[in-house]
């Protein structure tokens, strides 16, 4: 049996999202695999044309956390061929509330699961953009996602692989808009979309052009770092666009949701509620005047 030449990326767990889609663009899908407090991230990148990438390009290509820094492990392996059936294993269906989450090669949730209305069916491609429904950032905004009865029109910032702006519109949100600056994010999102069968409007544009025009009558997911958010709440006080309903994710308990939490507040929006997993911190606003 021949075998294929790897890297595997070994990080604390909690900066494992981060990490994996920062190299993405270079070094191809990954593997995700648990050990303890640690992930392993394991990149096939000769698999897709990336040839030999040297450590320092990788460590340069991640945050300069010196925490991070200092645990980060860096190590060349070479693998079975055939490891495409052994990434597929570890991506298996989940669930939030009543949505179900699963790869395209599971078969959908059996009729009458989760009670009389049944689970509502997503299939989502992982590898293509970061977002599997499987970090706690993701599930904690699909969970927010599922409260109140307000729909309406949807943003989806940084959309990623899609899965929040698909999952918006099986819940009955619309119209869902959605923007990555990511051309493969914007690729792998109307990819989704198509799979699933739900409109989704997908542009490839960033935080800092994205137009913010009606945003007040837009609930408005934002499942993406602490600065591009602290970003779009600078433009939502310049421009006063305060949202009706905002959705934060991939921010970190601490000082990182210490300043989300002012900077929120400083243009009139107020937490209603909030989850925390594994040091995540999703954060769930409305208008200081909208009650409750």
């Amino acid at each position: 049996m021949g075998a294929d030449r790897a890297i595997r990326v070994s990080v604390p767990a909690i900066w494992a999202e981060v990490v994996g889609v920062s190299l993405f663009d270079f070094l191809g899908p990954y593997q995700e695999l648990e050990e303890g407090q640690s992930v392993h991230l394991i990149f096939y990148p000769f698999r897709h044309g990336a040839g030999y990438v040297p450590d320092k390009k990788i460590r340069a290509s991640i945050s300069q956390d010196k925490d991070l820094q200092g645990s980060l492990k860096i190590e060349r392996l070479l693998v079975p061929e055939g490891w495409e059936d052994s990434w597929k294993r570890h991506f298996v269906g989940t669930t939030v509330g009543r949505l179900h989450i699963r790869p395209p090669w599971e078969d959908p949730p059996a009729a009458g699961a989760a009670g009389e209305d049944g689970l509502l069916d997503i299939v989502l491609t992982p590898g293509l953009a970061f977002g599997t429904g499987l970090h706690p950032t993701t599930r904690g905004v699909l969970e927010l996602m599922q409260d109140g009865g307000v729909r309406g029109p949807l943003v989806d910032a940084g959309t990623g692989s899609g899965i929040l702006s698909v999952a918006a519109a099986i819940l009955g949100f619309a119209p869902v808009y959605a923007f990555d600056s990511d051309p493969l994010s914007v690729e792998a999102a109307r990819a989704n979309a198509a799979s699933n069968d739900v409109d989704l409007l997908v542009e490839g544009v960033g935080v800092d052009a994205v137009s913010l025009d009606g945003w007040e009558e837009k609930t408005i997911l934002a499942n993406i770092t602490v600065e591009p958010v602290l970003e779009l709440l600078s433009r939502m006080s310049k421009e006063k666009r305060v949202p009706r309903r905002l959705v934060v994710s991939g921010i970190l308990e601490g000082k990182q949701a210490d300043r989300i939490l002012e900077a929120a507040g400083a243009i009139g929006l107020q937490e209603r509620r909030h989850i925390l997993a594994q040091g995540w911190r999703s954060m769930d606003f409305s208008p200081q005047d909208a009650g409750g």
